[in-house]
C-alpha cells in the first residue's frame, strides 16, 4: 500500500510539472492544441496548396505562441484525397517538428523552417517525395529516425551549421537523388542505414566522427570516394557494402574495430590500405587488404588483393560478393577460411585450398557459380554447412584426405538439384574410393575415382621421395621469403610448412630430416 501511494504521489508531481492539454481549437482553418503555459501545437490544417503558420494565435481571449508542429496533414483525416500541400511557411517561434509531422505530404515541394527549430522528429518528412530542397537552421540539435527517408528528390543537404551529435537510424535512407551532404563537426556517430541507397558521390566525414554503424552507406551505388577522419574508431558491418563505384579506401590510425564484410560487394576497389601507424590493423606488403595484426588474419579484401605469406586466417565475409580473378592464390600459411568468406564470387574458376588449411567455414564458397575445380587438402578436418552449395559449374573436386571429411548431404547441391553430383568427378587418394562411396555427402557423387597420391608433407618438392632435396627446398623458401605461387610437379602448391604450425622456419627443416631418419 505504501508503495502504491508513493507511485501515485510521483505521478501527481509529474503531471503538475508538465504543461497539460486543455482542448483543441480552430482558427482560420488551422487546428491547434493549447497548453496551460500559453503555447500551442499545430495538429491539422486545411488541405490547400500553401500553408502559413502564424507565430501567435488568439482564441477565447487568450494569445498563444505556436511552438511545435504535430500532424500538419493526416491522411486518415483526408482518407479520400491525397495531400494537396505544396508550400509551407513556419514562424521563428517553432522549436519542434514532431514525429511524422509532414509524413506522406506527397506533393510538398518547399518549406521554410524558421530560425528556432531545435528538434526534427522521427519520420518528420518521410515520403515527402517531391521536396527537392530544405534549409536546416543552425539551431537544430537532433534528427529523429527516418526524418528524411524516401525524400526522392532531395539533392543537397547542408547540416554543417548545426550541432547534431548523431545521424540516426535510416535518417536519409532511399534519398535516391541526394548527391551531396555537409555534416557538422559535432557528429560522432552515423547510424544504421543512415544514408542507405542514397546518390552520394563524394563525401568527407568530419573530424570528431567515431563510429559508422551497420549499413551506414550500404548500396550507395554512385559513391566514388570517401574520406574517413582521423578520429574514427569503429566501422561496423556493411558500412560501405555494395558501393559498386568506390575505388579507394584508406583506414586511419585510430580505427580499432572493423567488422567483417564492411565493404562486401565493392567490386571496383583497387586500393585498400591502412595507416602504417595503426596498431590494430595493417596492409602489409602492399596487399590491398586489411589484416588483423595480432592474429595474422585477413579481415577483408578487394579485387586487387594479394594475400601475403604469413597470413594464417581468412575472416568471415572477407571476399563476399567481391569478384576476384579467375585463379586466386592462397598462401601456404592459411589454416582457416571463415564463414561466407568467398560467397558469390562470379569470376573465380579455380581454387586450391592450401595444405595447411584445417577449417572451411559455413557457406564459404556459396554461389561461386564460375567455380569449376577445387582442391581439398589432406590436413582439412572441417567443412562447414553448404560451403560449396550452388556452385553449379563445379566439375572437378580433388579430395586428398584419406578419411572423408564429414559433410552434409546438401554440400554440393544446386537449388536442391543433383547436377554437380551427376556431372562432377570426385578424385580421391588411391585405395580410398570405397570410403568415399559409403560416406555421408560424398557417396552422392556418381563419379568417384581413386587416382590421387597420398601426400607426404615432408615431400616438399613433390618428386615422390623424401630426401635431402626437400630440406634444401625448405631452406630456399625461407631465404626467398615464402613459397607463394610455386607449384610442385603434381600441380599442388609447394608447401614448406611441414610441421603444420603455420610458419616456415628451422622447425620445418628439422621435420624433413626427422622423416628421412624415420623418427
Amino acid at each position: 500500500m505504501k508503495i502504491n501511494r508513493y507511485i501515485h504521489f510521483l505521478l501527481v508531481i509529474m503531471m503538475m510539472a508538465l504543461p497539460s492539454v486543455s482542448k483543441a481549437f480552430d482558427v482560420d482553418g488551422i487546428e491547434y492544441y493549447d497548453f496551460d503555459d500559453l503555447t500551442a501545437a499545430v495538429i491539422h490544417c486545411q488541405n490547400v496548396d500553401t500553408v502559413r503558420i502564424p507565430s501567435h494565435v488568439t482564441y477565447d481571449g487568450k494569445t498563444y505562441t505556436v511552438t511545435s508542429i504535430r500532424d500538419i496533414y493526416n491522411p486518415y483525416w483526408n482518407a479520400n484525397e491525397f495531400c494537396k500541400i505544396v508550400h509551407v511557411y513556419l514562424p521563428n517561434t517553432i522549436k519542434t517538428i514532431e514525429d511524422e509531422a509532414f509524413k506522406d505530404a506527397l506533393r510538398l515541394r518547399s518549406i521554410e523552417l524558421g530560425d528556432s527549430i531545435v528538434t526534427i522528429g522521427a519520420s518528420a518528412f518521410e515520403k515527402c517525395w517531391v521536396m527537392d530542397s530544405i534549409k536546416i537552421p543552425g539551431t537544430v540539435t537532433s534528427l529523429g529516425k527516418r526524418a528524411f527517408a524516401t525524400c526522392w528528390h532531395l539533392t543537397h543537404l547542408d547540416l554543417s551549421g548545426t550541432s547534431i551529435n548523431e545521424i540516426g537510424e535510416e535518417t536519409f535512407e532511399a534519398c535516391l537523388n541526394l548527391e551531396t551532404v555537409e555534416l557538422p563537426g559535432t557528429v560522432t556517430s552515423i547510424g544504421r542505414n543512415a544514408f542507405a541507397s542514397s546518390a552520394l558521390r563524394h563525401i568527407t566525414l568530419p573530424d570528431g566522427l567515431k563510429s559508422l554503424e551497420w549499413g551506414a552507406f550500404v548500396e550507395c551505388d554512385s559513391l566514388e570516394s570517401v574520406s574517413l577522419p582521423k578520429t574514427l574508431t569503429t566501422i561496423n558491418e556493411l558500412a560501405f557494402g555494395e558501393c559498386n563505384r568506390l575505388k579507394e579506401l584508406f583506414i586511419p590510425r585510430c580505427v580499432n574495430f572493423i567488422a567483417s564484410g564492411f565493404i562486401a560487394g565493392c567490386d571496383s576497389l583497387i586500393s585498400l590500405t591502412v595507416d602504417p601507424e595503426n596498431p590494430t590493423y595493417d596492409s602489409r606488403s602492399d596487399c590491398n587488404a586489411i589484416i588483423l595484426t595480432s592474429e595474422d588474419k585477413l579481415i577483408t579484401g578487394c579485387p586487387a588483393t594479394v594475400i601475403p605469406e604469413g597470413v594464417i586466417g581468412i575472416g568471415d565475409y572477407a571476399f563476399m560478393g567481391i569478384n576476384l580473378p579467375a585463379t586466386f592464390m592462397l598462401p601456404q600459411t592459411i589454416q582457416s577460411i571463415g564463414d561466407y568468406a568467398f560467397r558469390g564470387n562470379k569470376n573465380l574458376v579455380d581454387i586450391i585450398i592450401p595444405n595447411a588449411t584445417k577449417w572451411i567455414g559455413e557457406k564459404a564458397f556459396l554461389e561461386s557459380r564460375s567455380l569449376t575445380s577445387v582442391t581439398i587438402p589432406h590436413a582439412l578436418t572441417h567443412i562447414g554447412y553448404k560451403a560449396f552449395n550452388d556452385c553449379q559449374n563445379l566439375r572437378t573436386i580433388k579430395a586428398y584426405p584419406a578419411e572423408p571429411v564429414a559433410i552434409d548431404d546438401s554440400m554440393f547441391e544446386v537449388f536442391s538439384s543433383i547436377e554437380v553430383y551427376e556431372n562432377a568427378v570426385l578424385h580421391v587418394p588411391m585405395g580410398c574410393a570405397d570410403r568415399y562411396k559409403t560416406a555421408n555427402g560424398w557417396k552422392r557423387f556418381s563419379h568417384i575415382v581413386d587416382d590421387l597420391t597420398l601426400i607426404d608433407p615432408a615431400d616438399v618438392n613433390g618428386d615422390g621421395e623424401t630426401n635431402i632435396a626437400d630440406a634444401n627446398t625448405v631452406i630456399v623458401i625461407i631465404i626467398n621469403g615464402g613459397s607463394h605461387g610455386h607449384t610442385r610437379p603434381d600441380g599442388l602448391p609447394m608447401d614448406a610448412d611441414v610441421n603444420g604450425d603455420g610458419e616456415v622456419n628451422i622447425g620445418d627443416i628439422n621435420a624433413v630430416i626427422n622423416t628421412i631418419l624415420g623418427h
